[in-house]
């Protein structure tokens, strides 16, 4: 039996769109137990919560956090496997059923993510990666959803918990969601936690998603304290694997370094060791990356077309 746990604080007109696509795209046997925990939602989420039927709904009298939230709804989850899904994701139709295929045909699976895409189609994620300064970020960020290298089952050492399913036993087992996380981080740190234990993590393309991502108030107001606490348990024990998985996609050594430049430009300091190499490095990204485009356009015959008709709107 599946249990599908989803948290929820405002933000009602999302809630409404993600029940509607879990009636619609999830078979009647996999809606038996529907759990909805409200952290304390002081716009209209509550009322239209109540007019509910069919699913179970948690009141929360404050405003827990994401950790907290999740780990006293699965307490209550009468399945033997949790799925834990953000109020601001629309399933698409057989995305459970590819979950339950991963369950079924590989062997000590600890956790399956999905592949979460954006509104306007693009991937947001299609599992996580660690870089060289340990951090992890989303495999592939807004490429093509029909690319190759996003459409693979994979094994990874973590994935998103905007859409990811557990066995409860393995949840309990390393302790749920970290409380000390406040909507950061619990995820790849849970997801840490799991392959510490020996249980294997997948990606699952086949399970589609779609995310509008961290609408809920004040998701990054506590980023800093999320990552120090990550690294402070974590650092010393984290294997980038960023290289490695480009690499077995088939990239080369230049488009490697541009997904580093372009991955490790961005985000706060304090949310990594970045390599000296890379602090220097991606000060030189912008100029690197034109040099590159340029002379993919050149190889592949492109830009003499464009410069052509760029000759002929300016005659």
């Amino acid at each position: 039996m599946i249990s599908i746990i989803i948290p929820t604080f405002n933000k009602v007109e999302y809630t409404k769109k993600c029940l509607e696509a879990l009636k619609k795209n999830t078979p009647g046997a996999d809606l038996a137990d529907v759990i909805v925990i409200d952290d304390d939602s002081t716009d209209d989420t509550q009322d239209f919560l109540r007019s509910l039927s069919l699913i179970s709904i948690i009141f929360n009298k404050e405003n827990l956090g994401f950790s907290r939230a999740n780990n006293i709804a699965a307490k209550k989850a009468k399945g033997d496997i949790l799925v834990f899904l953000n109020n601001d994701t629309e399933v698409q139709k057989g995305w459970i059923e590819a979950i339950v295929d991963v369950f079924e045909k590989e062997n000590n699976v600890g956790a399956v993510g999905v592949k979460l895409l954006f509104p306007n189609q693009t991937i947001q994620h299609a599992g996580l990666a660690f870089y060289p300064d340990k951090v992890a970020r989303h495999s592939y960020y807004q490429l093509d959803k029909d690319s190759s290298f996003v459409n693979k089952l994979r094994e990874c050492q973590a994935v998103t918990a905007a859409c990811v399913a557990i066995p409860k036993k393995v949840f309990f087992e390393v302790g749920g969601f970290d409380e000390a996380y406040i909507n950061g981080l619990e995820d790849v740190d849970l997801c840490l936690k799991i392959k510490e234990k020996g249980y294997r993590i997948f990606y699952q393309p086949k399970s589609v998603v779609v995310h509008h991502e961290s609408v809920s108030p004040g998701r990054f107001s506590r980023s800093k304290h999320n990552a120090d606490t990550f690294m402070s348990r974590w650092k010393n024990k984290i294997k980038p694997d960023s290289h490695q998985i480009l690499k077995e996609d088939g990239f080369n050594w230049f488009q490697i370094l541009m997904f580093d430049l372009k991955s490790m430009s961005y985000g706060p300091n304090e949310y990594g060791t970045r390599p000296i190499r890379i602090k220097v490095l991606r000060l030189a990204f912008i100029p690197l990356q034109k040099v590159y485009t340029l002379t993919r356009l050149v190889l592949s015959g492109d830009f003499r077309e464009i410069a052509s008709r760029t000759r002929e709107k300016l005659s």
